[in-house]
């Protein structure tokens, strides 16, 4: 093992965190193996890195290296080849770093690397992976290198040499990850697997290897970085571009590609702007059907364009939009939201005009009055809605035409005209006609059981005992409203949600 002062990486890492790019050595101190090693590493790192920035990573002109391609047979299984150059050794830039493969291999005949597993169920289908190039350094002793060890003159290893190291990753279904610190990573091709496949097919590989890596060429080479990491693409067919097929208004749908998270992405239906749910990842978007593609009620079927600030891409599959009739979002589905029977209500959404229309409120039908639109419909609120004893009752619409039925999100509330209430004739509005502070009574009419129900003796509330009926109500009379001993007359009032009526008999309070 070589023996340092200081870990070379950890002080050019610490080193540059400084914004250190050089050292220069003072006369008369000691020489420090970790002085001369930082020089050579800063040297080499800032080398690097202009390469990397104004050059780039990938194959040079004239050359080839690292391909990643399809294996035939039992060899196929979990695996694929890493090929050199088709002159024999093939060469590529990681990270300012050249490195070399001189044959053939595959990714299995690696050591070290995990094995590669088929995509499951709960994966997305394709599940995306990407082949990147891990690439690093690596020190030679004299236990690999025997000249190292000095034999001819004085017999012990002074230095290691450095170099280049290679191996090549793949993340599943998953970003690249940020590369630790001596290593540059390098994505040089991307697999769409499908779900259930172990085999990997040459239809599934996608290039991402940078070509022809010159300064003169770097235009054409930003074009290619475009877009492969740039533009929205839909997966290749026979791989599904969206799922489902078709579909109706606000159904959900999935589409697969690459690159969908790449900035503020848009999805058209035709040329109709699409909802998107949720946050999209790089390989799906999920978007709701558009409404108003379907206006002669009729199935349409449109194409689907996913756009980024990058580009677009349009699919090649078709998507079929269903005339199954849909309400407007929540909130504003039909106005007025209450009313009383006979009164008129509008409804909106969309694909109204199918046929064999008809609307419900709850279970029972409404009147359509005049001639339905694509967005509108227009009827009348059927009478009994409300059962017997309530004001109110809150129900459901629903629109069924010869493609479907949806039913409302909204709320309507069905009225009744509440009825005022009233006294019986004059002499037995109540019994008994006197009494003390205490006291129930029970008055007489009509229309006495629409809540809410009070009762005032003179300008003072009473207490209503038990559940008024439409023809009664038991009331006390209240404590106080005498207190010199001498009678007093007064009338009574009864208020119901349906109005207020005041009493012609008179009630005589003998007590406080």
């Amino acid at each position: 093992m070589p023996d340092y002062s200081m870990s070379p990486l950890d002080l050019l890492v610490a080193s540059r965190n400084k914004g250190y790019v050089g050292l220069h050595i003072e006369q008369g101190v000691p020489l420090l193996d970790r002085d001369l090693n930082l020089l050579h590493d800063l040297i080499g790192a800032t080398v690097r890195s202009v390469i990397t920035r104004y050059i780039g990573n990938g194959i040079p002109a004239g050359a080839d290296g690292f391909a990643v391609q399809a294996l035939s047979g039992s060899a196929s299984s979990q695996n694929f080849r890493i090929a050199a150059g088709s002159a024999g050794v093939g060469t590529c830039m990681v990270g300012g770093i050249e490195v070399s493969i001189s044959a053939d291999t595959t990714y299995n005949d690696q050591p070290g690397v995990p094995a590669l597993t088929t995509p499951t169920a709960s994966q997305p289908n394709p599940r995306i992976d990407i082949v990147y190039l891990d690439v690093s350094f690596a020190e030679v002793d004299g236990s690999s290198d025997a000249d190292l060890t000095n034999s001819l003159d004085v017999g012990m290893e002074t230095s290691v040499r450095i170099k280049s190291a290679w191996v090549v990753r793949v993340a599943e279904g998953v970003a690249v990850p940020a590369p630790p610190a001596g290593h540059a990573y390098y994505p040089i091709a991307q697999l769409q697997r499908a779900r259930g496949q172990d085999t990997i097919a040459a239809s599934m590989i996608t290039d991402l290897r940078q070509s022809r890596l010159t300064m003169s060429d770097m235009e054409r080479r930003l074009a290619l970085v475009e877009r492969l990491l740039v533009i929205p693409t839909f997966v290749e067919q026979p791989l599904p571009q969206f799922i489902p097929k078709s579909g109706v208004i606000n159904q959900t749908v999935t589409l697969n590609g690459t690159n969908f998270n790449v900035g503020a992405i848009q999805v058209r239906f035709g040329t109709t702007l699409a909802t998107l749910v949720g946050g999209a990842s790089a390989s799906q978007v999920v978007v709701r059907v558009p409404p108003g593609l379907t206006p002669a009620g009729t199935p349409v079927g449109v194409k689907l364009t996913v756009t980024n600030p990058g580009g677009s891409d349009t699919s090649d599959d078709t998507f079929t939009v269903l005339p199954m009739p849909a309400f407007t979002d929540p909130g504003s589905q039909f106005t007025p939201n209450h009313g009383l029977a006979g009164q008129q209500v509008t409804i909106n959404g969309f694909n109204f005009n199918a046929g064999a229309l008809q609307v419900q409120f709850g279970t029972t039908n409404a009147t359509i009055v005049g001639a339905p639109t694509n967005t509108q419909i227009v009827v009348q609120t059927p009478a009994g809605l409300v059962p017997v004893g309530s004001t109110t009752a809150d129900v459901k619409i629903t629109v069924s035409t010869s493609a479907g039925s949806i039913l409302s999100d909204d709320t309507f509330r069905a009225e009744i005209n509440i009825p005022a209430p009233s006294f019986v004739a004059p002499s037995s509005q109540f019994l008994p006609k006197s009494g003390v502070g205490g006291q129930t009574i029970t008055l007489s009419g009509q229309n006495f059981n629409f809540a809410p129900v009070s009762v005032k003796f003179d300008t003072v509330t009473a207490v209503v005992t038990g559940t008024p009926t439409a023809t009664t109500i038991a009331s006390v009379v209240p404590a106080g409203m005498t207190t010199t001993g001498t009678p007093r007359p007064m009338k009574i009032t009864v208020t119901t949600a349906g109005g207020t009526v005041v009493s012609s008999d008179t009630f005589t309070v003998t007590g406080p």
